[in-house]
């Protein structure tokens, strides 16, 4: 009889390479669930040295929940020596294994695999189907776009959701007009059960920068309950400036606090200056969320007539959190005479604060030496990401090249000197920037 190891029973084990033995141990278990969640665990471990074990459990095991659970672990380590047996497991008569390889094998991005996955995509099972959709998806092969095309005309929403995103990663742009559309279609009689399906071809159309689209995204925004705040999001990826009058009504939509901040990050990723007297006013909006994002959208706008607001809001503001977006926004707007004001901030308590004053003054003018020695105090702060950001500052790592000038000629930075944080030690600001 096979050795069985309960790994749940034993003691605490003192290295990786006894656990993942136990484990390989229990794949030979004549309890089918053992071995099952034996080749999970393997999974989730990343056991590469598993693999041989794994792949003769999905050719010969006689019990299928183990044949997919071996299937998803392969998926999960990733290690090329899977994929033939992958592909092969496409073929084997559960659904269920030929499901799990599927997605398998989309994870792994597995090129080779491209022919069995197009073939899979007749499987008689719906779900086969549309792990093989999925799965195309994840492969990078553009040029596999064109087969999954046709998917869109299935009756079954569910289906079409998954070759939208398919056709979505695959960047696929001969799809476009055929999404739009379907847009055109579920706006004639809006429905909460489309939903799904809409949001997720709102979605495509930003992501794929699908300029053609606005106008019907432009109608979606106006009067598509539940998926406004996204269409205004998909609005500012393309970037389309006839976009522009649509977001500055969706600012006045006070029923919805997410519309109205998606809509003044759009406005300001479309660089459409005319929206700053419509703008100005949520600077003193009593919620803080509007106030930050509408401080660093008029920044991005380089909105001169709000900085008198900017700067007392950097000094006064309730919000620790909007402080450091009107100093943000201030080093954005590019009025150099403002320095002398900022340049008090370098002891304010605000780590925040701190952090987004290095990248202030260097924008400005890094090169003077009042802002030298104020981002050189920085450099020593306590706080590491308030010390990261100075270090950047000192490095140019985040100033324009164009601005970059000593003497008349342009200062590159040093890759080599641009210090990056780690997660722990990015700040808020940085996330929300889309910096990191």
């Amino acid at each position: 009889m096979a050795k069985v190891t309960d790994v749940s029973l034993s003691p605490p084990l003192s290295s990786r390479s006894s656990v993942v033995q136990r484990h390989i141990e229990n794949l030979e278990s004549p309890n089918p669930r053992i071995r099952s969640q034996a080749a999970e665990d393997l999974g989730k471990l990343g056991a590469q040295e598993a693999v041989p074990a794994l792949v003769e459990r999905l050719q010969e095991d006689v019990n299928t929940y183990v044949r997919s659970s071996t299937a998803e672990a392969l998926g999960w380590i990733g290690d090329s020596g899977a994929i033939f047996p992958l592909m092969d497991a496409l073929r084997d008569s559960c659904s269920f294994v030929r499901r799990a390889s599927a997605i398998a094998l989309g994870q792994m991005q597995a090129k080779e695999a491209q022919g069995a996955l197009l073939r899979v995509l007749e499987d008689s099972n719906f779900y086969v189907r549309r792990a093989s959709i999925n799965a195309i998806g994840k492969l990078g092969i553009p040029d596999l776009g064109a087969q999954l095309v046709p998917f869109l005309e299935t009756p079954d929403p569910r289906i079409r959701r998954t070759a939208i995103i398919a056709l979505r990663r695959l960047g696929t742009s001969g799809a476009v007009p055929q999404m739009m559309a379907m847009l055109e279609q579920y706006l004639i009689q809006p429905n909460q059960r489309d939903l799904p399906v809409v949001k997720t071809l709102v979605v495509a159309l930003g992501e794929m920068e699908a300029v053609e689209a606005v106008p019907a995204l432009v109608r979606v925004l106006r009067g598509y309950v539940g998926v406004r705040s996204l269409t205004a999001k998909a609005l500012g990826r393309i970037g389309d400036p006839q976009a522009a009058v649509a977001l500055i009504e969706a600012l006045r939509d006070k029923k919805s606090r997410n519309l109205q901040l998606t809509a003044l990050k759009s406005l300001g990723d479309l660089g459409y200056e005319q929206a700053s007297p419509a703008i100005r006013p949520f600077l003193d909006e009593p919620d803080p969320r509007l106030r930050r994002t509408a401080a660093l959208t008029l920044g991005v706008l380089k909105d001169r007539e709000a900085t008198p607001r900017l700067l007392a809001m950097a000094k006064d503001d309730q919000s620790p959190l909007v402080r450091p977006s009107a100093v943000e926004a201030l080093g954005q707007v590019g009025d150099a005479s403002l320095i002398g004001e900022l340049l008090p901030f370098v002891d304010d308590s605000n780590a925040y604060l701190r952090a987004a004053l290095a990248r202030a003054l260097s924008t400005l003018d890094g090169d003077t030496p009042e802002v030298r020695a104020v981002l050189l105090q920085l450099q020593q702060d306590n706080v590491r990401h308030v010390a990261i950001a100075a270090e950047r500052a000192l490095a140019r790592c985040d100033t324009p090249v164009r601005a970059r000038k000593k003497k008349g000629k342009e200062v590159e930075s040093d890759p080599d000197s641009c210090p990056e944080p780690d997660k722990r030690h990015i700040s808020w600001l940085r996330r929300f920037l889309g910096r990191t």
